[in-house]
C-alpha cells in the first residue's frame, strides 16, 4: 500500500512538473495543492526516517533519505503556482508569492544541505550527522513552515 501511495504521488508530481515544463495547461489550484501535499508528506517521511536512523545508531545509513530530500526539494517551487490557495484544503499563506525569492531560497537550501548530508553521512561521526539532520529540519523545513504555512485547518 505504501509503495502504491508513493508511486501515485510521484506520478502525480511528475505529471504536474511535466505540464509546467512543457508549457502545458496551467495547473489548477486543487491539483497543485494535492501534488504539493503529497510531496511534503513524502519529505516528512524521509526526515522522520533519517531521525529514526540517527537515534538508532545508524547515522551512516541516512543517505537514501537525504538524497530523496535533495531531489524532491527541486520540485517544491513549481507546485506553488501563483495564487494556488484554498483555505479549506491548504495551509499555504499568501506571503509565499509576496516573498517568492525567500520561499525559493528555503527549497534551494534544503536541496543543498540534504545533498551535503547524503555525502557526509557516510564518513562523518554520528554526532556530526545528528547535528546536521537537526539543523536541516530546523533551518529549512521548520523555517519555511514557520514563515509560509498557516495554522492547522479545523475540519
Amino acid at each position: 500500500m505504501k509503495l502504491a501511495l508513493r508511486t501515485g504521488a510521484l506520478l502525480a508530481g511528475a505529471t504536474v512538473l511535466l505540464g509546467c515544463a512543457t508549457g502545458g495547461s496551467k495547473m489548477g489550484t486543487a491539483d497543485a495543492i494535492k501534488a504539493r501535499q503529497d510531496l511534503m508528506k513524502e519529505q516528512g517521511a524521509a526526515l522522520r526516517a533519517m531521525n529514526e536512523k540517527v537515534k538508532g545508531g545508524q547515522a551512516q545509513a541516512i543517505g537514501p533519505e537525504a538524497e530523496k530530500l535533495a531531489r524532491t526539494a527541486r520540485q517544491i517551487a513549481p507546485l506553488f503556482p501563483q495564487g494556488s490557495l484554498d483555505p479549506n484544503t491548504s495551509r499555504a499563506k499568501p506571503e509565499i508569492w509576496q516573498k517568492w525569492s525567500e520561499f525559493e531560497g528555503y527549497a534551494k537550501t534544503l536541496e543543498t544541505k540534504a545533498s551535503q548530508l547524503a555525502s557526509s553521512s557516510k564518513t562523518a561521526s554520528a554526532d556530526a550527522t545528528a547535528a546536521a539532520v537537526a539543523d536541516l529540519g530546523r533551518t529549512t523545513c521548520g523555517a519555511c513552515h514557520n514563515a509560509f504555512r498557516g495554522p492547522e485547518i479545523k475540519k
